[in-house]
């Protein structure tokens, strides 16, 4: 994150700090040019992140470059190692195969899983010249597998988190247990 930041300001792309240079207005979604995300994941994030800028009453339109403002949106997974994961028993279901009873054994115990670090980065920009008006961030580490790791949950928590505090500039990422 420190690199992205460094190279903003190296190449003189740093957020404006007053709150007042950025009034809510309409807002078109781009996604950074980093590593590609399959599909569904891309757009569980755009889907968050639109969420989150009509909670603070952007209005997001369809399609590139027809609102006001371009919200640029970043986001990075990288695997932090594996760790084992608790998977809730069920009950076992009944099977009858030529009359005879058979039991399925659930899967339960302990599974290794990994351990995903997943970063949420928005940059709003003035369409009419791409300066850079305001930037949040906010980082995540969960489970794949589980309920608190599942895609759409990670991205609308990012993504409520990033745009909790705007206009005010956070300092750096907003960590999210």
């Amino acid at each position: 994150m420190f690199v992205l930041i460094a190279a903003a300001a190296i190449a003189g792309i740093v957020a404006d700090p007053s709150p007042a240079a950025v009034t809510p207005g309409t807002v078109t979604l781009r996604a950074a040019a980093s590593a590609p995300l399959p599909a569904e994941t891309r757009q569980a994030f755009d889907d968050a992140v639109q969420r989150a800028l009509l909670q603070a009453r952007f209005t997001p339109l369809p399609g590139q470059d027809h609102g006001r403002y371009i919200a640029t949106v970043e986001v990075t997974r990288a695997s932090r190692g594996v760790v084992t994961s608790d998977i809730p028993a069920s009950s076992a279901p009944l099977a009858s195969l030529n009359g005879s009873v058979s039991l399925a054994l659930p899967p339960g115990g302990d599974r290794l899983s990994d351990l995903v670090a997943t970063t949420l980065t928005v940059v709003l920009s003035r369409r009419s010249d791409g300066k850079v008006l305001w930037s949040g961030s906010a980082v995540t580490v969960r489970v794949t597998g589980t309920r608190a790791g599942a895609i759409p949950l990670v991205a609308g928590t990012l993504a409520d988190a990033v745009l909790a505090r705007f206009p005010a500039q956070a300092d750096g990422p907003i960590a999210i247990p």
